[in-house]
């Protein structure tokens, strides 16, 4: 059985007159199931040796340890189109305290909430960038992200991803009959390869996901794992919790760390 890559298939499917009518009408729709969101086999751990931002009270504090962006340091799933936040939370006092909700405000000073679901975030993540378009500004998904490895203090090792990393298997590869492919197959494998890819990966989202609201009892720490849509050069975090004494927030200020995140730059700037 040969194996192909889509690219081959449709190389050799432009060799066909049957291909050739209908391949101008086919050829996004083979490349969208061919390039969407997939799991990433074997996707590197990583180790971050400052926190990105800080922020506390008198008995709660928190540190927003990493930021993944599309195929950024951490990332597990290829072409993402939205953010996973990792959140340390701290209790210093002597009584739990239960973290109600944790948003990002981006740099528009519109707040997103988190949302464990691939297509919602994807759709959310599209109606940001059409609410920035609007105003005259591009939004390109992962765009720089490179100055999260400074303000991190990057380096290779095993980090917060490791013990939750996903692996997919190459379900991608289409095995066929030399001489005997046609079109038709090709934009059916596409189609049922971008569900399959999909599902794998909204699953790992649900399971990577910390649900909320939940309790972080005395003098104790917890890790969160939030995923939120693509938030353009976002201002703060902000955590909301609740004690014996009633609701409280504690606000991390993100702009140095995360100046310009998924903006793409003015022509002519520098």
């Amino acid at each position: 059985m040969i194996q192909l890559t889509c690219r081959e298939m449709l190389m050799i499917c432009s060799t066909s007159r049957f291909c050739k009518i209908l391949i101008a009408v086919a050829t996004l729709v083979v490349l969208g199931g061919c390039g969407g969101t997939r799991l990433i086999k074997e996707p590197q751990p990583l180790t971050v040796q400052d926190a990105l931002a800080t922020g506390s009270d008198a008995r709660v504090s928190a540190s927003l340890d990493w930021v993944i962006v599309r195929d950024g340091p951490g990332t597990w799933a290829k072409n993402a189109d939205w953010d996973e936040y990792l959140v340390t939370v701290r209790n210093g006092s002597t009584e739990a305290v239960t973290i109600t909700a944790i948003t990002v405000t981006d740099s528009s000073e519109h707040r997103h909430d988190a949302v464990a679901n691939r297509k919602q975030l994807v759709k959310a993540s599209k109606q940001t960038a059409k609410r920035y378009k609007g105003q005259g500004i591009e939004v390109k998904a992962g765009l720089g992200g490179g100055a999260l490895v400074v303000a991190g203090g990057l380096s290779a090792g095993v980090g917060a991803g490791a013990g939750v990393a996903a692996v997919y298997g190459s379900g991608a590869a289409v095995g066929v009959t030399a001489g005997a492919l046609v079109l038709a197959p090709v934009l059916v494998v596409g189609g049922v390869v971008r569900g399959v890819n999909n599902s794998k990966v909204n699953e790992s989202i649900e399971a990577r996901q910390t649900l909320l609201p939940l309790e972080v009892g005395p003098v104790s720490a917890q890790v969160f794992d939030v995923f939120f849509p693509i938030a353009p050069s976002p201002i703060e975090v902000r955590i909301d919790y609740e004690d014996a004494s009633g609701e409280h927030s504690i606000v991390m200020d993100t702009r140095d760390a995360l100046e310009g995140l998924h903006l793409v730059p003015d022509e002519g700037s520098t």
